[in-house]
């Protein structure tokens, strides 16, 4: 009992610390500047070097639904010591409008800046380059806007797509306009404390200007916390739809939805990255040293190794469910998950006073 109560404390703690990177900011009089909210976090106050991406979210608990239909982006503010949430169009800030807001933990969010050597065929492309998304057409991108690295404006909706003649991810602007030379996005891969799953737009999830998604983290969840990018896929691809519209994600009583700021229509098989809030990937965290384990992703055995003895691995699925656990005494431990289904797990390992979840695929 004493073992399934600490686990139960740790993850709840580790709720509490993951919470803390993906949260709810919402623009007040007291915190609004003109066309920019102030954000106050005890990660981000005085950090110029953090990395943050945002979605507008409708109707977070204790909201009544605020629309925003400008651009948001985001940036520092050396005056102030803060981050902000802006419109990139310069209109004033909306009080009583949302935002959910993740802030990178680890190197899976990069800079991206819009320049002439990055410039597509067309000029409202910029290629991205990053070691993860270079030939892999089924990475998932979500990206945000920010201002500081130049000093530039960027009053565009943006989406991603995958170019298969030259193996790499676009950025691209809905409107077919230049993006502006210098203009910088915030590009997040690999989250921290967060997964990422594609959703796609059809008959039966859309309903008027919204498509509802069916996530077992997000269903009957109004607390989810979820960032959108779309994704217009590869050159033929059915999910080939322009949406040169602002776009927000709100609660619908029974689950989450991407919806269109001005009511128009949600497309037919318009498809979507999303990014959503996973609390067992905030189970209280420390680096076991020499930690490995390989293969992964993985059919069978895995192995586990670290220059301490691993006491126990346990091993949940990503509803945060015990699937299995091995105890041990050696550097090195073999786990046996070959008969856990396909999917995203997390392994707990614990090696003397250190505990480090690790991300594994099952093939």
């Amino acid at each position: 009992m004493k073992t399934i109560f600490t686990l139960v404390l740790c993850m709840c703690l580790g709720f509490m610390s993951a919470q803390n990177s993906m949260f709810v900011h919402t623009a007040t009089a007291g915190n609004i500047s003109a066309d920019a909210s102030f954000i106050t976090h005890p990660d981000l106050d005085g950090n110029p070097n953090a990395k943050i991406l945002v979605t507008h979210t409708w109707n977070p608990p204790g909201s009544g639904g605020v629309y925003n239909q400008e651009v948001t982006g985001v940036f520092y503010s050396n005056g102030e010591n803060q981050w902000g949430v802006y419109n990139e169009s310069g209109v004033p800030m909306t009080v009583g409008s949302s935002y959910n807001i993740y802030i990178a933990q680890g190197p899976g969010t990069v800079l991206h800046v819009a320049d002439i050597a990055n410039q597509g065929s067309v000029d409202s492309y910029s290629i991205v380059n990053h070691p993860d998304l270079n030939g892999n057409p089924n990475a998932r991108l979500l990206l945000t806007t920010y201002y500081n690295e130049n000093g530039v404006r960027n009053n565009h909706n943006y989406g991603v797509w995958y170019d298969d003649n030259i193996n790499r991810w676009i950025i691209f602007s809905e409107d077919f306009q230049t993006i502006p030379l210098d203009s910088a996005f915030f590009i997040t891969v690999e989250p921290d404390n967060a997964q990422t799953v594609k959703h796609v737009a059809t008959a039966g999830n859309i309903s008027g200007n919204w498509t509802a998604i069916d996530h077992p983290l997000l269903n009957n969840n109004p607390d989810g916390i979820v960032l959108i990018t779309h994704n217009w896929g590869i050159s033929g691809a059915s999910s080939n739809v322009v949406l040169d519209k602002a776009l927000g994600v709100w609660y619908t009583g029974v689950g989450w939805a991407i919806y269109v700021e001005d009511q128009s229509a949600m497309p037919l098989d318009i498809e979507f990255d999303i990014m959503i809030f996973d609390p067992p990937l905030g189970v209280e965290n420390s680096t076991i040293e020499g930690l490995t384990y390989f293969p992964n992703p993985v059919q069978d055995l895995i192995t586990i190794d670290a220059n301490k003895p691993i006491s126990r691995v346990t091993v949940f699925d990503i509803l945060g469910k015990q699937v299995m656990q091995q105890n041990g005494e050696l550097n090195s431990m073999k786990i046996n998950m070959s008969a856990l289904t396909t999917g995203n797990y997390l392994a707990k390992v614990e090696a003397g006073d250190a505990v480090q979840v690790i991300k594994l695929i099952k093939q």
